[in-house]
């Protein structure tokens, strides 16, 4: 009996300790994330880990924008700028995206897209490309990014990829979900939910 009693208590300790590892370290930004930011922040000094703080993102925002998986805040000089890892569903699978967002211009800095599957003729290999990720840069987060096929005519208007109309949506849901998610943890302001998947087009994903 005491035996039994003992492995239960060690087995709950092993859970509790392994929970409390992975809760920890999905707080933390890996390698990729960090480079990342620093290309984002251009910034000629290297940001230390001291710097960066995962934020904890509550409930109802993570049921309101499912496609960020992390947040954080950046302290750098006399700045601070917020990170989020945001992966909406493309066309075939998960396009994970690293968003940069300035603390007191509230505007993104800058967007990189991490990985991505998506059909290299239809959008694919134009996803990483500057001339499209360059699009989302300076855009204010207090409005949602809108897609458009032409010429723009609104500041928050974005032309998407030729040729790859459900890629191209699922980037901007996935920055609109980090503005979302920007606005009601930082700035305390109620924003409107983000799908994680683009509505309305057939895709791939079952």
């Amino acid at each position: 009996m005491r035996k039994y009693v003992t492995l239960v208590l060690a087995a709950a300790i092993l859970v509790l300790t392994v929970t409390g590892c992975s809760s920890g370290n999905s707080k933390k930004m890996t390698a990729p994330q960090k480079e990342a930011l620093q290309e984002l922040l251009k910034s000629e000094q290297e940001i230390s880990d001291e710097a960066i703080k995962g934020i904890e993102l509550p409930e109802a925002v993570g049921k309101k924008f499912p496609a960020v998986k992390k947040a954080f805040v950046v302290n750098y000089g006399e700045k601070e700028d917020y990170a989020f890892l945001s992966s909406p569903l493309g066309y075939r699978s998960v396009i994970d995206l690293f968003i940069v967002i300035d603390g007191e211009k509230n505007e993104v800095m800058g967007i990189s897209v991490l990985q991505q599957d998506e059909t290299p003729l239809y959008g694919g290999d134009s996803l990483t490309k500057d001339w499209f990720l360059n699009r989302f840069n300076n855009k204010s987060a207090n409005t949602y990014l809108n897609r458009v096929v032409m010429e723009p005519s609104q500041p928050n208007d974005i032309i998407q990829i030729t040729c790859a109309t459900v890629s191209s949506q699922a980037v901007i849901n996935g920055v609109n979900a980090a503005m979302g998610t920007y606005r009601e943890v930082v700035l305390g302001e109620e924003a409107q939910p983000v799908p994680l998947k683009v509505e309305g087009f057939v895709t791939e994903i079952k």
